[in-house]
């Protein structure tokens, strides 16, 4: 807690292609380590083995938004085709600013779609990245 506010949705800035998003409706990324138990005479767990890393994460844009970033890609260029890296600023006014730096975000999935009742369109674009580093 900083200054007494916690860190909130409307602090996060986020800037991919070299834009700052004012579309994006969400965000999730993680980091993930292998663990191995290793055993050796005896029931109990001798130590922890250390394995790979992997990276990943969500993007959650309005329609607007995917859309704009489709029209800076060259013609027949789809969003899944290319990477690019995400900068995750969270700047509470008067508080601490921490910018996490998400390395090659390569995009997995582009699914539109909408039903009845809908007001606008909200798309997830999950990713694997090549490392993320926070607290830059």
């Amino acid at each position: 807690m900083i200054n007494g506010n916690e860190y909130a949705f409307e602090d996060i800035e986020i800037v991919i292609l070299g834009r700052p998003l004012v579309g994006f409706t969400g965000i999730e990324y993680s980091t993930k380590k292998d663990k191995t138990y290793i055993h050796a005479r005896g029931a109990k767990t001798k130590s922890i083995g250390r394995g790979q890393e992997t990276s990943s994460g969500t993007l959650s844009l309005l329609q607007s938004e995917v859309e704009a970033i489709q029209r800076q890609l060259p013609k027949g260029v789809k969003i899944t085709d290319i990477y690019f890296n995400i900068t995750v600023a969270y700047a509470p006014l008067g508080g601490v600013i921490t910018i996490d730096h998400i390395k090659e975000a390569h995009p997995e999935e582009l699914k539109k779609g909408m039903k009845t009742g809908d007001g606008n369109m909200t798309i997830d674009i999950p990713f694997k990245c090549v490392d993320i580093i926070y607290n830059v």
